[in-house]
C-alpha cells in the first residue's frame, strides 16, 4: 500500500489530508447521532405537552440532554409573548450543532476528485516529457507517469464516494430532525394557545 501511495506522486499528500479530514468529520457526526439516539426521551416531550396544556411550571433542571425537549423547554419557561421566538432561537442553536462540519465534508466530496484529476494531468505531462526526451531508450519507462495519473484519480474517487454517502446520510438525518422539531414546536405552540410561526 505504501508503494502505491508513493507511486502516486506529490498530489497524494493533499489527498491523504482530505481523507483524514473526511474520516474525522464522519466519526464526529456518527458519535453525535449515537449520542442523540441514546439521549432521546419521547415520554419527556409528552410530559412537556401536558405541562403546557395544564399551565404547570417546569424547572430547566428537569430536562435531560434530549435535543427536542431543550427547544420545547425554551417555550415553556418564557413569557407567552416570547415563547415562539425563544423556541426559534433555541432551534437555530441546536440546528448548528446538528449540521456542524457537514460543509467541510461536502467540500471534501468536491475537492478529492479534483485533486485526483490534477494528479492525472501531472502524470500525463510527465509521461509526455519522458516520451519527448531524445535520450530515452525505453519508452515503457514513460508508463510510470500514467500509473501516477491512475493512482491519484483512484484515490480521489475513493475518498469522494464514501464521503458523499456519509454527507447524504447525515444531511438526511438533519433534515428529518428539523421537520420533527418544527412539528413538536407547532404542537407546543397550539397547546399554549399561540399562533404557530416555526
Amino acid at each position: 500500500m505504501a508503494e502505491i501511495f508513493f507511486a502516486g506522486g506529490p498530489v497524494m499528500y493533499p489527498l491523504l489530508l482530505c481523507s483524514v479530514i473526511s474520516l474525522a468529520v464522519i466519526f464526529d457526526r456518527t458519535f453525535f447521532w449515537l449520542r442523540y439516539r441514546n439521549g432521546r426521551r419521547p415520554e419527556l416531550i409528552t410530559q412537556l405537552y401536558s405541562y403546557a396544556k395544564n399551565g404547570q411550571q417546569i424547572a430547566p433542571d428537569d430536562i435531560n440532554p434530549d435535543l427536542i425537549a431543550r427547544v420545547l423547554l425554551e417555550g415553556l419557561i418564557s413569557t407567552r409573548d416570547e415563547a415562539s421566538w425563544r423556541m426559534q432561537q433555541a432551534g437555530a442553536k441546536e440546528a448548528s450543532k446538528v449540521t456542524r462540519n457537514l460543509g467541510v465534508l461536502n467540500t471534501m466530496v468536491s475537492l478529492a476528485p479534483l485533486l485526483g484529476i490534477f494528479g492525472t494531468v501531472l502524470g500525463i505531462i510527465e509521461s509526455f516529457q519522458l516520451l519527448g526526451d531524445a535520450s530515452l531508450i525505453d519508452p515503457i519507462a514513460a508508463s510510470g507517469g500514467l500509473a501516477q495519473a491512475l493512482i491519484t484519480t483512484a484515490f480521489g474517487l475513493g475518498i469522494a464516494m464514501p464521503s458523499l454517502i456519509a454527507y447524504k446520510v447525515f444531511q438526511s438525518k438533519a433534515e428529518k430532525l428539523r421537520f420533527e422539531l418544527e412539528a413538536h414546536a407547532t404542537e407546543l405552540e397550539l397547546s399554549l394557545g399561540l399562533n404557530p410561526v416555526m
